[in-house]
């Protein structure tokens, strides 16, 4: 995974959106454990920006992975930032541009 600003938000929204999932299966229980994952993720996710900003690659490195091991327990969902494709888009099979 390459350490740009993308990437980092790729996977921290893929964090993100896996959280809010849960948190709607947990309702209306769940919402300090969501809150509190969420401040990491998003922690995380800033402190990657600063440091590939601040061109601190090992830093940067050492964050992305943090944020990745969090994505972790959905490895297998299709969404997941390891399954895209070379141009960081998903593979749904529709050709850009043309209408459904």
């Amino acid at each position: 995974m390459s350490l740009d600003l993308q990437t980092g938000v790729r996977v921290y929204q893929f964090v993100v959106d896996r959280l809010e999932g849960r948190r709607r299966d947990q309702y209306p229980d769940g919402r300090e454990e969501y809150e509190t994952d969420w401040t990491a993720a998003h922690d995380l996710e800033k402190a990657f920006a600063e440091a590939v900003h601040a061109d601190e690659s090992g830093a940067a490195e050492l964050l992305l992975q943090q944020l990745r091991d969090m994505a972790a327990p959905w490895q297998d969902h299709p969404h997941h930032p390891d399954n895209h494709t070379g141009g960081g888009h998903e593979p749904d099979g529709t050709v850009q541009g043309s209408r459904p």
